[in-house]
């Protein structure tokens, strides 16, 4: 299983995905003919005017199935942009992917100061656990996870769903699915953060390893900001975590160069977990 990670336009979002969702829950057809009347997009046009051709009364239930999916997953994980005849996918904008597993572990490594990343049982099990009941306020790791921040006013793994997770608590303000989303305030607080939190992360290896310092401190810090092209060749940082420490290095530093390019044109982020390899992103 791989999750993406891929931009949104955080506007588009909140006017017209978000609404089209919920009202979706209720009266499927009213919302399909709301849609219709701001895209200019002929593939997204075309699947809505499909849907309404065999609509019966209803909600989700009530429109077929394969369409829909193709239409959520456009509006959803497409980048959007505002024309003439209304709202119209743009060019594609590369995204972030990964195995799933591989991302949730290096996003608990920078959010949670407790994570036991050196210890391949113990980190696994935290992972297994964070699946099933993501925790709120972890940042990317709850993203990645399928937490959903803010609270939608609908279930999210009802609009569709990957693997069968999720869990829809109203009373708790609590939902997470197959995939979720941040808006682009989120986004930009994870970009401020971010040399806290990487800092911090190399505070604890150095602790761990009992080191005086770490000489390639700075090296690592500055590919994780995007400051150098490419990471140190490693002597002693995480070098006490084998052969793959200079891959999640590596990989940490792609996820944090998507998270900073989406701050900087202040725009959302979507993650969806999918069924396998080979995903667009």
């Amino acid at each position: 299983m791989d999750v993406v990670l891929r931009p949104i336009n955080d506007r588009f979002f909140h006017e017209q995905v978000l609404p089209f969702l919920g009202q979706s829950m209720m009266d499927a057809s009213r919302a399909l003919e709301s849609l219709l009347e701001t895209l200019g997009d002929g593939q997204a046009r075309m699947l809505c005017e499909r849907m309404l051709a065999t609509a019966v009364p209803g909600g989700l239930g009530s429109v077929d199935a394969e369409p829909w999916s193709d239409l959520v997953d456009r509006l959803v994980f497409q980048l959007w942009r505002e024309g003439p005849a209304g709202w119209e996918s743009s060019q594609d904008q590369a995204g972030y992917a990964d195995g799933w597993d591989e991302a949730l572990h290096l996003a608990l490594m920078l959010e949670e100061p407790g994570y036991p990343y050196w210890d391949a049982r113990g980190s696994r099990e935290v992972r297994d656990g964070f699946r099933f009941r993501p925790m709120a306020d972890m940042g990317m790791a709850s993203l990645l996870a399928g937490q959903w921040d803010p609270f939608p006013e609908f279930p999210p793994d009802r609009v569709f769903t990957t693997q069968g997770r999720g869990e829809y608590f109203p009373h708790e303000r609590f939902a997470f699915a197959d995939w979720a989303w941040r808006p682009a305030r989120a986004v930009a607080h994870w970009q401020v953060n971010l040399p806290r939190k990487l800092e911090r992360l190399l505070v604890r290896e150095q602790a761990r390893l009992k080191l005086p310092s770490l000489p390639e401190k700075d090296e690592v810090l500055g590919y994780w900001m995007g400051k150098v092209a490419q990471p140190p060749p490693l002597t002693v940082a995480f070098s006490g975590l084998g052969p793959r420490a200079a891959n999640w290095i590596r990989e940490l530093g792609a996820l944090t160069a998507h998270v900073r390019g989406a701050a900087l044109a202040k725009q959302g982020l979507a993650a969806l977990v999918t069924k396998g390899s080979g995903v667009r992103i």
